[in-house]
């Protein structure tokens, strides 16, 4: 079956996927092939054991577009294999929750957005940055295709349960008029359409109005050896360049960017958008990483050749230093199961029998088996009755918080830090 151009194949089991020949911001077919991670459940896939015999598994391969510098998945798994039932829940962690109330406070302190104006978060999830917000100022409005959306929704919060793309932004403004803030955290890089949900922005934003952006930068990735952000839900790893590009497309423009190193996958990049003809001066921070993805190569093969060594190298480096712990008869756990861990582990190949259990607070979580390599995943306080005394740290880009604040520290325990250089701290 032929979609858009591109090739409509199946996965293993009944489950369909898609595989693009172009890029999804250029529509270019100069696509460089620089890492193959193999064949991975979607990661935030949960199990319990009774759905084992059904796991699905697709190819996880990142790709350059040569014409307009994005690295992206071709392979497409569909969107309701990864959506339907959603069990990231944001609000679970505390060091999200404050890295929103800051992200929030710093919009509000630096734009004039008058009370009562309508402000979007896409891809609420159950509605951490929603929540955000002083009670009352705006009128707050969420978009959730997943299942987390109903979190939302119990919370209070006004939520669209649907998929954003150019469609659903034109009717969102005439619904509820057009919006002085979007927000789109964690999830601009998830979409295929990608031209279409920055299309529906653009219709949705008032004359005037801020689009901000948070996404994992593909430079951090590179140069940090950070795989783990890679999964399907990952579709684009982006850079300014390619956003750039995309923006021009739509009538739309970058105006300031940031460095931020924590993220929802890592550290990240916090852009500000607003139509083309927004009075917003551009910020001498867009030229600057402008040059500097251009000096890097951020469209050259040459600069991403070296990744899938520097990846393997840190497969041996981690598998060995697990190793070494249990031959020494420490007993191995992990901690935390975000999405991005479940790349780690199944690429790492570790199995139940190198990591005792997984330490989670989601209660959605609590009681299933991590996708691929179906380690048991039990609560916080089950885990500290496992005798674990060295816990991979999957969420390893909230350490300070963990170490600061988790009790399997306080008890003597130690983390193991994969990312980006291996350690054990505690």
């Amino acid at each position: 079956m032929i979609v858009g151009g591109n090739r409509k194949v199946r996965g293993t089991g009944d489950s369909n996927y898609y595989h693009r020949h172009d890029c999804r911001v250029c529509g270019g077919k100069d696509l460089f092939l620089y890492l193959d991670l193999g064949r991975h459940p979607p990661s935030n896939s949960f199990l319990t054991p009774e759905e084992l015999p059904y796991e699905r598994r697709f190819p996880l391969r990142v790709y350059l577009c040569r014409g307009c510098g994005l690295s992206q998945l071709l392979d497409v798994v569909s969107a309701s294999d990864i959506f339907n039932e959603y069990m990231y829940l944001s609000s679970s962690s505390k060091a999200l929750r404050n890295h929103y109330q800051e992200m929030v406070d710093q919009v509000l302190s630096r734009f004039e957005i008058s009370s009562g104006s309508l402000v979007v978060d896409i891809g609420c999830n159950d509605g951490i940055s929603l929540k955000c917000y002083p009670k009352g100022t705006f009128r707050l409005l969420g978009v959730e295709p997943s299942s987390a959306g109903e979190y939302a929704k119990r919370a209070g919060f006004d939520v669209v349960s649907d998929f954003f793309d150019r469609e659903l932004g034109r009717a969102l403004a005439q619904k509820y008029g057009h919006a002085a803030l979007v927000t789109a955290t964690n999830v601009f890089a998830h979409v295929d359409d990608i031209r279409s949900f920055a299309e529906g922005v653009q219709r949705l934003l008032s004359p005037d109005g801020i689009f901000v952006i948070e996404f994992p930068y593909v430079r951090d990735m590179i140069e940090g050896r950070l795989f783990d952000t890679i999964y399907h839900e990952h579709l684009c790893y982006l850079g300014l360049t390619p956003v750039s590009h995309l923006l021009a497309q739509v009538g739309a423009r970058a105006f300031r960017v940031e460095r931020t190193p924590f993220g929802a996958s890592g550290p990240a990049l916090r852009l500000f958008v607003c139509r083309e003809e927004a009075r917003y001066p551009r910020d001498a921070s867009i030229e600057k990483m402008l040059g500097e993805e251009r000096a890097w190569g951020i469209a050259e093969a040459q600069s991403y050749s070296a990744f899938a060594t520097a990846v393997s190298t840190l497969k041996t480096e981690l598998r060995h230093m697990i190793e070494e712990l249990r031959n020494a008869g420490h007993v191995v756990g992990a901690f935390t199961a975000p999405a991005k861990g479940n790349t780690l582990l199944n690429y790492l190949e570790l199995m139940g029998e190198s990591i005792v259990a997984v330490a989670e607070n989601n209660e959605l979580k609590i009681g299933k088996v991590t996708p691929g390599s179906h380690i048991r995943i039990i609560s916080d306080e089950e885990f500290l009755k496992c005798g674990v005394s060295h816990a991979l740290l999957l969420s390893w880009n909230y350490a300070d918080f963990f170490l600061k604040n988790s009790e399997f520290v306080k008890r003597g325990g130690k983390f193991i830090i994969p990312l980006p250089e291996p350690r054990i701290i505690g």
